[in-house]
């Protein structure tokens, strides 16, 4: 057999497969799912990282409303829910990145207050216009 003839039976074979083998999608598989494995360390890291600066977002606008409420009224509401409507637009269960609601706290006849959630990791966030006792 020459070259040529070998080159025009391979050519044969592969050209008139109609599928792929076993071999062939276990191995596809086994890359996609190395490929896979590498990405979801990253995706985590990314979803902490939202969750931490959604955090801090909506402790900002929170903050903000209980500044707001304690210069119309003299005071800081007695709970968070008192803020709906009028300071904050709608209610979204005013939770940390752990789906915790917000800690609240009046003190000092309702002058000043602390306000605290949790981030990705667990670890305490206050809000910067909370007073710390």
């Amino acid at each position: 057999m020459n070259d040529g003839s070998v080159m025009m039976n391979f050519y044969k074979n592969v050209c008139g497969r109609k599928g792929f083998t076993l071999i062939e999608l276990v191995a596809v598989t086994a890359m996609l799912g190395v490929l896979a494995g590498m990405l979801l360390p990253s995706i985590d890291s990314a979803n902490k990282k939202a969750k931490n600066a959604k955090l801090k977002n909506d402790l900002l606008t929170v903050d903000s409303a209980i500044q707001l409420y304690k210069m119309e009224n003299g005071k800081c509401p007695e709970k968070l829910e008192d803020l709906v409507s009028e300071y904050i637009a709608r209610n979204k269960g005013f939770q940390d990145a752990t789906n915790t609601v917000f800690s609240y706290a009046t003190a000092d006849n309702g002058l000043n207050y602390t306000l605290k959630g949790n981030d990705a990791e667990g670890k305490e966030v206050v809000s910067d216009g909370s007073k710390q006792s």
